[in-house]
């Protein structure tokens, strides 16, 4: 193997390090290709947990045409040592495999010729973390390579391999997890990456995004605002109030193009939002939500006994009213049968 070709070895394990080393930050999201553009989806944070400030985070970059780039052959270097086929899709969450796999599962993907000299990222849910294959010539890893799935991450995260190489996922963990390509965090390369900013689409004002908790079918309309210093990428800040799947429906239009996509919480796609006593120590304190709904009742079951003792108030202000008039209609009878009895005295 030639100097150089160490040397561009050495400096894609360095950059795929310090993706992996800095995961515990990274975003889970969807990526997904809509008309002419590619959409990045999920919380602007992650974990997303409830009562927390958090929003709708998107990244908006046009898609690249043939006439934008030409032949490139096997594939297209993004600058960062993760490089796009022509046909092959590293980038979107999904776009090269995707599986679920149960506690004690395996999954086997061949990475044949086509990937050749290409670097392929990975990520698993519920983890949350990284690693990434490297396809290359001669002299690395050949025939079956196994990547362990751990809690704690994978073993190896990452991997050297030549073309033909089957690479199997072990799930080693007592849940289930999903396994797929793609890297963790936003699905397109950082920011500051001149082929990223220079496909971002600025200054959208026409898109809109509708939030919905599943659960509840509650849902609101809310405008995104351009994110500071971060080409492309766009937010709808709220409070998620309810634990579980939100559903996001971006529509309107981007440059004519008509859209409506929707993009929902799983675990093949972003995190939904959980409980915020589940993060909570040394005492777990009760949501707003419990502690409203708990007044609530509450306040239902004051108001229902207060009904009845008002029903009973009545009831007995009734019986009282006609023992009065009972009273008075029989004084009446007593002061008529005593005149009846003197007059009749008289004529005797």
């Amino acid at each position: 193997m030639s100097l150089l070709r160490w040397r561009t070895r050495a400096a894609l394990l360095l950059t795929v390090l310090f993706a992996v080393l800095g995961t515990s930050t990274a975003l889970a999201h969807e990526g997904r290709d809509v008309g002419d553009y590619n959409f990045v989806v999920g919380f602007l944070n992650e974990p997303a947990v409830e009562g927390m400030l958090n929003g709708v985070s998107i990244r908006i970059t046009a898609l690249e045409t043939e006439d934008d780039h030409g032949d490139h052959g096997a594939g297209m270097d993004m600058g960062d040592g993760m490089a796009m086929g022509g046909e092959i899709d590293l980038v979107s969450h999904g776009g090269v495999f995707v599986d679920e796999l149960a506690a004690g599962a395996h999954y086997e993907f061949t990475f044949d010729h086509d990937f050749e000299n290409l670097t392929v990222p990975f990520h698993a849910h519920p983890i949350e973390t990284q690693g990434s294959i490297m396809v290359g010539h001669e002299g690395e890893l050949a025939g079956e390579v196994v990547i362990e799935i751990h809690e704690n991450g994978f073993q190896p995260a990452m991997v050297m391999i030549q073309a033909g190489t089957i690479v199997k996922f072990e799930n080693h963990m007592s849940e289930a997890t999903v396994v797929m390509s793609g890297p963790l965090g936003d699905a397109a390369p950082a920011a500051e990456d001149s082929h990223t900013a220079s496909n971002a689409v600025l200054g959208l004002t026409t898109l809109q995004v509708e939030v919905t908790h599943v659960a509840s079918s509650v849902s609101q309309i809310m405008d995104l605002k351009e994110a500071w210093n971060s080409p492309g990428q766009y937010k709808a800040e709220f409070i998620p109030t309810a634990p579980g799947p939100y559903n996001f429906r971006f529509f309107g239009d981007i440059d004519g193009q008509v859209v409506d996509e929707s993009f929902e919480s799983s675990n093949t796609t972003f995190d939904e939002v959980t409980p915020a006593t589940e993060i909570q120590f040394p005492v777990q304190i009760s949501a707003p939500r419990e502690t409203e709904n708990a007044a609530r009742g509450a306040l239902d079951t004051a108001n229902s006994a207060a009904v009845d003792a008002s029903d009973a108030s009545d009831s007995a202000s009734t019986a009282t009213l006609l023992g009065i008039v009972a009273l008075i209609l029989g004084l009446l009878g007593l002061i008529l049968g005593g005149l009846a009895f003197q007059r009749s005295g008289k004529k005797a």
